[in-house]
């Protein structure tokens, strides 16, 4: 009876309810499982996945790219290639030549001014006082060695003038005298010592002669003069004064009426052919310049024009607010292009270091870059556009900063045709 019962109380509605909720519970709680083993399983392959392209592209990075053996040496795999044709390759006569070193020279600059040659300029003054009557010249106009300049009246002049006339009169007389003693003491009628006073008298006079003369000259009276002076006996009291040299007029203060005297300063002539350029020089730059050292002279008033001379004076002192020195340059000037104070560009040449250097010839300038071309190694026709970065040109070379190195071959003759075939093919070079 007991047993009975008790399957009756399983068997019962509240026993089977009961039953499907553990059943449904445990069938919640594996697929809750099962999802969690799929989550963690799929995150696990992808981590494992990611660590995997980590390594593989760290060690792409890390591994250096294989050479190519066709390109020369210098060329880079990244630089585009200009490919001709074998009858283009005929007609561009390409030649090439070796990147070498050389001495390259370092160039100096620094500002400087046109100066006059202080050897070749006069100041011209009177030799004696007076008032100004003609001036025949003008300011700025050239005149050669003996011109007259300036008609000035001198009583001075006219004084000396009159003194040497007066001597001369006194001369003859005294002349006459001693003939008349000598012939008188030939006769007996005159002592020895009356015939050696009447001669001590005669060569005195003949001293006071000379000295007036010289004094005639010093004031400008020339032999023509002199002669016409000893013949008329009249006096010319007018001081012509004359060009000193060739040269420009450059300054003139005399003017007719003047009153001027011996330092009177009436006109500067100057000659300009040649010309001094005056720069200052750094203490820092004392080392690289010397005399003697070349120096390059150029002007934004004559774009393409340059005047080349060398180095004659550095002054020993120092300018003690500028810490300069002052150079000096002497240059012809022909035409007298070079005006006086024009402001000029210095350039000193000097030797520097040796460096690598590359052909003017070879160097093609493409937009703001420079190029040049790199024939490639068993591949004739085909030439790398190498870029590169280039110093100062000099005497036919660039000194190479950046992209080339000794011995490397560079195309010279034809690399314009190859520029031109570059940006043909390549037009993102421009």
């Amino acid at each position: 009876m007991e047993i009975r019962e008790t399957q009756k109380s399983v068997h019962s509605a509240p026993g089977r309810k009961r039953l499907r909720l553990a059943l449904i519970g445990s069938a919640v709680l594996l697929a809750i499982v099962a999802a969690a083993a799929v989550f963690w399983f799929m995150q696990s392959r992808q981590s494992t996945r990611s660590a995997r392209g980590a390594t593989t592209s760290s060690a792409s990075v890390s591994r250096p790219p294989a050479a190519d053996s066709s390109t020369a040496a210098g060329v880079s795999s990244t630089d585009p290639e200009v490919d001709l044709t074998a009858s283009d390759l005929k007609k561009a006569r390409i030649r090439t030549a070796r990147v070498t070193e050389r001495a390259l020279e370092a160039a100096l600059r620094v500002p400087g001014v046109v100066k006059l040659n202080e050897y070749r300029v006069v100041h011209v003054t009177p030799i004696a006082d007076g008032i100004v009557k003609q001036v025949p010249v003008i300011l700025g106009e050239h005149v050669r060695s003996g011109q007259p300049l300036a008609i000035v009246f001198s009583s001075e002049l006219a004084e000396a003038e009159t003194q040497y006339l007066s001597e001369l009169a006194e001369l003859d007389v005294d002349h006459k005298k001693l003939l008349r003693t000598q012939n008188l003491l030939k006769l007996g009628a005159a002592s020895q010592q009356e015939e050696e006073e009447v001669n001590a008298a005669h060569v005195a006079r003949e001293l006071h002669v000379r000295a007036a003369l010289e004094r005639l000259k010093l004031l400008g009276a020339e032999g023509p003069r002199i002669a016409a002076l000893k013949q008329a006996g009249q006096t010319d009291s007018n001081i012509t004064v004359r060009a000193p040299m060739d040269g420009l007029v450059t300054a003139r203060m005399a003017n007719v009426g003047l009153v001027v005297t011996k330092g009177s300063e009436l006109f500067t002539v100057a000659d300009l052919s040649r010309v001094w350029i005056m720069g200052s020089l750094n203490e820092k730059d004392f080392a690289s310049v010397h005399v003697g050292t070349a120096a390059h002279i150029t002007t934004s008033a004559y774009p393409g024009r340059a005047w080349n001379g060398r180095v004659a004076y550095i002054d020993p002192q120092v300018d003690s607010s500028t810490r300069t020195a002052q150079v000096r340059i002497e240059v012809a000037n022909p035409g007298e292009s070079l005006r006086i104070q024009m402001y000029v560009d210095i350039a000193f040449a000097s030797r520097g270091a040796t460096g690598v250097t590359v052909p003017e010839a070879a160097v093609q300038s493409i937009g703001d870059r420079q190029f040049v071309f790199l024939p490639l190694k068993d591949n004739e026709g085909s030439f790398s556009v190498h870029p590169v970065r280039l110093g100062p040109a000099d005497n036919g070379y660039y000194a190479v900063l950046e992209g080339l190195k000794p011995n490397d071959e560079v195309v010279t003759d034809g690399s314009f045709i190859l520029k031109a075939e570059g940006v043909r093919q390549h037009p993102e070079l421009q």
